[in-house]
C-alpha cells in the first residue's frame, strides 16, 4: 500500500493512497463506500491507531480497487495531475549516519578540497580516524550509540520541488536516504519512504563542530516521498538498489544494504534520548556512492533529479538557478559556475 498526502492545485492536502495510476483521498473512499473512518482522517490519526488504521485502510483501497470506474473524475485524479506533499505530517525529522562507506567518501572528499585549511584539515582528520577505529562496545544494559542530527521542520517537501539555490554555496549536493517513519509503541514501523537531504558542501567542513547549519538547513531542503510505502510492498528493505538520475542519465548507483544498523536498534538508541513519537521520521544514513561528495562529481544549476529506490518509487525534484550573484566560495570553483560569480 502507497499512502499518500496530495493536493490539486492549491488546496489544502489530502490523506489519502494510490489506487493504479490515481490519486484517491480516503474521504472520498468513505463518502461512496459509505464507511468513513475517523482513523483515516489524515496521516496524524492513522499512525496513532496502528496497526488497525492499516488495516482498515487496506478494505478502503480494496474497496477502491474494485470501484475505481464508478469514483467521478474529481475523486480520483491521475498521480501525475496532483501535487505530492510529504506523505505523512513529520512531527520530528532525524538524520543518522549509519553508512560508513558514504561518510569515509566524504571524508576523503573534504579532504581533498580542505587540503590547504590546517584548522579544518585536522577535524576532517579526526573523524576520518573516528569512522575507520572500531566502535566501542554498548555500555551493558543500554542501546548501542548511534549519532544523528535534527533536521529542519520548516525545510520539509514533498515530491517534484524546485530547490532554490542558496546564495552562500557553490557546491549544492543532494543525498538520497532510506527513511522510516515511526508509528507507534503497538506497530513502530508504519514504512518506508525516500529522502532526500540536500546539502551544501563548500560550507560542510568548518560546521563539523558546532552543527550542519548552513550545510543542512536551507528552505525547501529535506524532501520527503513520493509515498510512504508499507512493509508488505517491500520485502528486504535493507537489500533495495538506488539509482539517481540527473537529466535524464543515470549518474549514481547505490544500495540501501550498506546500512550498517536496522531500524530496531535505531528506535532504541532514539527511544533512550527521548520519547518517539507517532509521525516521527528517521533517515539511515545516505546511500554510498550516491552523491555528489562520494565522487568529487558535482551538480549544477538547473539540474533536474531523480532519485529511485527500488519498491519505494522516485522522488523528484530541480536545483533552481541562483536568484542572484553567489557570495566567495571557501572551495575552488568550478568553470560551470563561473558565470555566478560575475
Amino acid at each position: 500500500m502507497k499512502l499518500i498526502r496530495f493536493a490539486v492545485g492549491d488546496s489544502a492536502p489530502s490523506f489519502g493512497v494510490v489506487v493504479g495510476e490515481h490519486a484517491v483521498a480516503f474521504a472520498s473512499l468513505g463518502e461512496h463506500s459509505g464507511r468513513s473512518h475517523a482513523q483515516l482522517n489524515d496521516s496524524k490519526a492513522y499512525l496513532a491507531a496502528l496497526p488497525a488504521s492499516e488495516r482498515i485502510a487496506r478494505e478502503m483501497l480494496a474497496w477502491g480497487e474494485a470501484n475505481l470506474a464508478k469514483l467521478p473524475e474529481s475523486a480520483k485524479p491521475l498521480l501525475e495531475a496532483v501535487r505530492l506533499h510529504a506523505p505523512i505530517e513529520v512531527a520530528a525529522l532525524f538524520d543518522f549516519g549509519l553508512t560508513p562507506r558514504h561518510l569515509a567518501n566524504s571524508a576523503n572528499t573534504l579532504s581533498r578540497y580542505e587540503k590547504d585549511n590546517p584548522q579544518t584539515q585536522s577535524l576532517i582528520e579526526a573523524l576520518r580516524q573516528m569512522l575507520t577505529k572500531p566502535r566501542a562496545p554498548a555500555t551493558p544494559g543500554q542501546p548501542e550509540r548511534l549519532s544523528y542530527y535534527k533536521c529542519n521542520l520548516n525545510s520539509v517537501v514533498g515530491d517534484n520541488e524546485t530547490i532554490p539555490w542558496p546564495q552562500y554555496t557553490a557546491y549544492l549536493d543532494i543525498e538520497p536516504e532510506l527513511a522510516v517513519v515511526y508509528g507507534n509503541a503497538k506497530q513502530p514501523v508504519a514504512g518506508f519512504c525516500i529522502f532526500n537531504d540536500v546539502s551544501a558542501r563548500d560550507v560542510q567542513a568548518a560546521e563539523i563542530i558546532g552543527g550542519f547549519c548552513l550545510t543542512k538547513d536551507m528552505a525547501v531542503g529535506n524532501q520527503l516521498g513520493p509515498w510512504l510505502v508499507t512493509l508488505d510492498e517491500i520485502g528486504d528493505p535493507y537489500a533495495l538498489n538506488v539509482t539517481v538520475t540527473i537529466d535524464g542519465k543515470e549518474r549514481f548507483h547505490g544500495s540501501t544494504s550498506e546500512i550498517s544498523h536496522q531500524v530496531e536498534a535505531v528506535f532504541a538508541w532514539l527511544g533512550m534520548v527521548c520519547p518517539v513519537t507517532p509521525g516521527t521520521v528517521i533517515g539511515l544514513g545516505t546511500t554510498p556512492d550516491c552523491t555528489g561528495l562520494d565522487h568529487a562529481d558535482f551538480l549544477d544549476p538547473g539540474a533536474i533529479i531523480a532519485i529511485s529506490i527500488e519498491r519505494l518509487g522516485s522522488l523528484r525534484c530541480r536545483f533552481a538557478e541562483p536568484a542572484g550573484k553567489l557570495l566567495p566560495s571557501r572551495w575552488p570553483v568550478r568553470p560551470s559556475m563561473e558565470k555566478y560569480f560575475t
